[in-house]
Parts: C-alpha cells; structure tokens; sequence
C-alpha cells in the first residue's frame, strides 16, 4: 500500500507550485489563502522538511519542493488525462481555445466558416484574453500566443512569424505620410519592445510626425479606428493579410519592420482528445498559408 501525504495537502502544494501565490491558488481550489497555508504546513510537518519559502511579498519554493513540484506536477497531469478520457460523447468534441483579442478577430475568426465547413461535428469555445491564461487551471485545451520565440516553452509549437506593415483604408484619400493621421496602440506587455511608428519612420529615413498620432488603449480600437478611415495603422501583417486580399485595405509604401511569432500550446491534460487533435491540425494547416 502507497504511502502518501493528505491528498487536500498534496493538491494545495501543486497549486502553489504552479502559481507561486497563495491567494491565487485559493481561488483556484475555492478556499481560503489561511486553508492553503495551512495545507503547505500539514504537507511540510508530514514531510520533515519545507517546500515554500515564506518572504515579505512573495513565495518561493525551497530546492525541496523544486525538486517535488515537477513530479507531481507530471502525476497530476496523468490523472487529469485519464478523467477527461472518461466523457466521450461531450468532451472528446469540445475544443476550448484562449487567444488575444486582435488575434480572434483578424485571423481565426475569418476562417472558422472553413473548420466548421470541415468539421461541422466539433464544438469550439473561444476564450479572449490579453492575459497569459493557465490552461491547465482555466480548464483550456489550446491556446495561440504571441511573442518573441525566445520567450516560447519547450512545450510551444511555432506556428508562423510576422512582419508589422502600414496600412490603410483602400479608398482612403493618399495625403502624404507627415499629413496623414497615424494611429497606434499600447502595447499590453512593455518589456516586449513591439514595433512603432518611431521606428518606421527611422528606417524610411524621415522625420517622426509624433503630433498626428492617436494612441488607443489596446490593438482592437486601433483596429476599429482603422476601418472608420481615421488614419494609418501599422500593424502585424498576420492581422491585415485578408483584409489586403480582399482588398480592403491598402498597404503604404515602404520599410516593413521584423515582428514575433506566433505559437501553439496544448494542455497535456487534454491534447489526445479527438476534438483538440482536428483543431490543431487545422490551426497547423493554415498557418501554412500565412
């Protein structure tokens, strides 16, 4: 017979490990930060050693329950897949996809009609964010992000990179680049360093009209500014692909600017589903046409 901690103990830690905050992993578990403390304790008095390090504003692991969370970590995932194998006819066709907001709208969106087309049986959930959501905690089969590659987990599957354009309505009036409004966006994550206009117009080599630019909150208003012919946005070249076939917008002239990647993550939870299996290879095949 195993010999193991209480399982409460053992679930409270796995959920610490993973979100490094006690009253995040209380929300998860539906409890009090006080009720997970006091699990880490009871786990730690079982063990005769301790797992997280307690500081001012934070909580780190101790080399022992680095060393632990992994493991167990990979045991929670086993079980998890074996429970999710159980519900045939609702969760082997259910697919629960997280991406941004831009990304829904611009690129996956438009081309839904054709999986449905395909695959009429799947049922999919999309599930906007900004935010880097935990699919394992957040009960999500996949998600498509955006980034530099060197921030993708061993996990990531590179999809396609991109490349940030400007653009404008088709039959928008051509003013001139220091008259015409440019429109812009901040960006969620700083640290990333996406592309600007300030640089666009250092590599064309001309003076940056920082007085005709509208900043938005987020890329979606930009976007929405951008079809009310406001101005010239620039932006992912992933997002204004259809919209260039098509014919609606029109590219500027000049400098493209080096983008990031997008890339496709699956939870190891519910990767084997048949469902999530016919969305990634869909995802997979048009990218291809990216």
């Amino acid at each position: 017979m195993r010999k193991l901690p209480p399982l409460n103990a053992i679930r409270a830690f796995e959920a610490v490990a993973r979100r490094l905050s006690f009253a995040e992993a209380a929300e998860e578990l539906s409890v009090t930060a006080t009720a997970i403390s006091h699990q880490i304790r009871h786990l730690e008095a079982y063990l005769g050693f301790q797992v997280v390090e307690r500081r001012p504003r934070q909580i780190a692991l101790t080399p022992a329950g680095q060393e632990l969370f992994p493991k167990l970590q990979s045991a929670f995932d086993i079980l998890g897949e074996a429970f999710a194998m159980l519900d045939k006819d609702v969760e082997q066709s259910l697919v629960r996809v997280t991406t941004t907001y831009a990304f829904a709208e611009r690129w996956l969106v438009p081309r839904l009609p054709d999986f449905f087309d395909k695959h009429g049986e799947i049922r999919v959930e999309v599930e906007t964010s900004d935010n880097l959501l935990d699919l394992r905690a957040d009960r999500l089969d996949l998600t498509i992000r955006y980034g530099p590659q060197s921030s993708a987990t061993e996990d990531a599957e590179v999809l396609f990179s991109d490349r940030y354009v400007p653009v404008s309505l088709a039959d928008r009036p051509e003013t001139g680049l220091q008259d015409d409004r440019l429109l812009g966006f901040r960006w969620r994550n700083p640290d990333m360093g996406g592309p600007t206009w300030e640089e666009w117009f250092k590599e064309a080599g001309e003076p940056f009209p920082s007085g005709r630019i509208t900043r938005f909150s987020d890329e979606c208003a930009a976007f929405n500014a951008l079809d009310q012919g406001l101005g010239l946005l620039l932006s992912s070249s992933a997002l204004v692909d259809q919209g260039l076939q098509s014919g609606r917008y029109r590219q500027i002239p000049g400098p493209e600017l080096r983008g990031f990647v997008y890339y496709l993550v699956l939870n190891p939870l519910s990767r084997n589903k048949h469902g999530v299996k016919v969305f990634a290879d869909w995802v997979r095949r048009a990218a291809t046409h990216q």
